[in-house]
């Protein structure tokens, strides 16, 4: 039988670098980000809020093809971060909603 991991650090992380999981803590970023622009009542965990806020402008502008200087913030954050496919697939969603909403 498998023991519990008395480690507080999940067992996915325990050989992570410290520029891994700045990576992964971006992305979160990234995700709260894309998730406020559709849905604003949504929860954000405390120690995320600050930064998810600041950058929904910039995935709201992305979205809305609006305002190139801020879209092109969240395009580099998302590529910097890895998340670039998924700032994509959920402009595309957002995009498409939006389109059946008008017709």
């Amino acid at each position: 039988m498998a023991k519990p991991n008395p480690s507080p650090i999940p067992a996915c992380r325990v050989a992570a670098t410290p520029e891994q999981l700045q990576r992964e803590a971006d992305r979160a970023v990234l995700y709260g980000a894309c998730l406020l622009v559709v849905r604003p009542e949504t929860r954000i965990k405390p120690q995320l809020d600050a930064a998810v806020r600041a950058l929904v402008p910039s995935v709201q502008a992305y979205y809305n093809g609006s305002d190139a200087d801020l879209a092109a913030h969240a395009v580099a954050y998302a590529d910097a971060c890895g998340g670039r496919a998924f700032l994509e697939q959920k402009a595309a969603l957002f995009r498409a909603r939006q389109a059946a909403a008008q017709a």
